[in-house]
């Protein structure tokens, strides 16, 4: 069993390696490093989404971040879906939690 040092580890990780392809994409890329830059970011937002899962198990809220309602391709605010989702995971435990 990991320690939940090393889950919060890989979860800024991964968070840093989805702002990493957020910015490739916002630059002029051939079709091809594009298609290529757009699969590694999905397959890590949904690696982020099985991490928080696993780690934040208590989360009840029906409303989950999901990477299939993400928008690949430019975005003014690379970071505010993660930032969001992290808002409503915490958001739904203190409702679970307190009320």
């Amino acid at each position: 069993m990991t320690s939940i040092d090393d889950t919060l580890s890989e979860i800024r990780w991964l968070r840093n390696e989805i702002w990493r392809c957020r910015r490739f994409l916002k630059r002029d890329l051939p079709g091809a490093e594009r298609k290529a830059v757009e699969k590694r970011l999905l397959d890590q937002l949904s690696a982020f989404e099985r991490l928080l899962s696993t780690a934040f198990p208590l989360t009840l809220s029906p409303k989950v971040y999901s990477a299939k309602s993400i928008t690949i391709g430019r975005s003014d605010s690379p970071e505010a879906p993660i930032e969001n989702a992290a808002m409503a995971s915490s958001g739904s435990f203190g409702k679970s939690m307190f009320g």
